[in-house]
């Protein structure tokens, strides 16, 4: 009777729970936050997503498509400025680090040529 409560009952159950604690570590997050600005990625639908830097009064919002894997294609829309962007880029980098990229790359929308790429790096 015991044997069988443990079998049918109690070891499912552990399992679950181990698998429940695996997925959610292993997930990556969506948000990185840092006392003075975030970076977060929003999904909007299966194919299109978003990165959005704050600082403070300031956000940037980038579009990165899929934004599957460890490289981050971002498109800045037209609106926000180059110098924006150069100010903002070690904490971008910084963020994306965080969210699990390793590799970024920002063009302009509608302007092939790249305003900036590099590695995101984990350390200020």
């Amino acid at each position: 009777m015991i044997g069988s409560v443990l079998l049918f009952v109690v070891l499912p159950a552990a399992l679950f729970i181990a698998l429940l604690v695996v997925y959610i570590r292993l997930k990556p997050p969506t948000i990185a936050e840092f006392p003075t600005f975030s970076v977060s990625l929003s999904r909007v639908g299966r194919e299109d997503s978003y990165i959005i830097y704050r600082n403070g009064e300031k956000r940037l919002e980038f579009y990165s498509g899929s934004a599957v894997g460890k490289q981050a294609l971002l498109r800045a829309s037209r609106e926000i400025s180059e110098e924006d962007i150069h100010t903002a880029l070690p904490n971008l980098a910084l963020g994306l680090a965080k969210l699990g990229f390793r590799q970024y790359s920002i063009c302009k929308e509608g302007k092939p040529e790249m305003i900036a790429s590099g590695q995101c790096k984990t350390e200020r």
